[in-house]
């Protein structure tokens, strides 16, 4: 069984310094917080992280998360994607929406059934209610304490996808 330090580690030996990387999500507040988890864990490490969602973000909760945490994020249609060498899911696998298809994942971080893990790094695990959970651990096992707006956006994308704590 393969640790958080060595998962994490593992995640982070794909980035050199010059990296050029490109988060893509369908943005909920779980693929949010995940993104922004990754894009903490690659401050330093990585020459340059964008976060990019493609879908239509309209509940009144998501925008005031965005709003609070200020994630940072563009939309995809915004961003070019020659100007990237790295690309990384989470939340979400490359199968999961038509948007993902036009890119080949470098890393795929996902809580859903495995259904594509064609990446240089996988880590799925369905036994997760929420992607946020495993970003925790890996921002654990690096022993990095995230931010307020960090910490709130991750608890806030767990609690959505335990529907309130009540799902594993």
């Amino acid at each position: 069984m393969t640790s958080n330090r060595e998962r994490t580690a593992r995640f982070l030996n794909l980035f050199r310094r010059t990296a050029k990387v490109l988060i893509v999500i369908n943005a909920d507040p779980d693929a949010i917080s995940s993104a922004m988890a990754v894009k903490r864990l690659l401050w330093r490490r990585a020459g340059e992280v964008v976060i990019a969602y493609f879908n239509k973000i309209t509940r009144p909760d998501n925008l005031a998360m965005i709003e609070y945490t200020e994630p940072g994020m563009v939309h995809l249609d915004d961003i070019k994607k020659q100007d990237f060498d790295t690309f990384v899911v989470v939340d979400s696998q490359p199968d999961h929406h038509e948007r993902f298809s036009q890119f080949k994942f470098d890393a795929i971080i996902d809580h859903h059934p495995l259904s594509c893990d064609d990446a240089e790094y996988a880590d799925i695990r369905p036994g997760y209610g929420a992607c946020a959970t495993m970003m925790t651990e890996y921002l654990k096992s690096r022993k990095i304490k995230p931010s307020a707006k960090l910490a709130a956006a991750l608890m806030l994308g767990i609690k959505t996808d335990t529907s309130d704590f009540t799902r594993q």
